[in-house]
């Protein structure tokens, strides 16, 4: 998916190379419709050294359209902090791959 910045630069999204920072769940077997959509968070790196973020909404529903949302970098961090608070960091977070990208610290308490 290509996408356009406000500054008007093409960046190339790829689910399948970029780093997943969020994954939403999907439908379990025996949860009836509770998770057939969702939004995924993903960082692209740019051929610049650039990262970008962007989140994947998806649905399993027949006829929806699955859309793409380019987010700043302080977005994407309560993004997975607010997803982090809600999954308490059972599932869905890539712990890893946000601590890579912001740092070890980035899911302890500074206040």
């Amino acid at each position: 998916m290509l996408m356009r910045t406000p500054e008007g630069l093409k960046v190339q999204a790829d689910i399948k190379r970029d780093t997943r920072l969020y994954s939403a769940p999907m439908n379990p077997p025996g949860t009836g419709t509770a998770f057939t959509t969702g939004t995924d968070l993903y960082c692209h790196k740019a051929r610049s050294g650039r990262l970008f973020y962007y989140g994947f909404s998806w649905s399993l529903w027949q006829g929806d359209s699955d859309h793409y949302k380019l987010l700043e970098e302080d977005g994407a961090k309560e993004f997975v902090l607010r997803k982090a608070t809600i999954a308490r960091f059972v599932a869905g977070v890539n712990e890893d791959a946000c601590k890579e990208l912001w740092g070890e610290d980035f899911f302890d308490e500074d206040a």
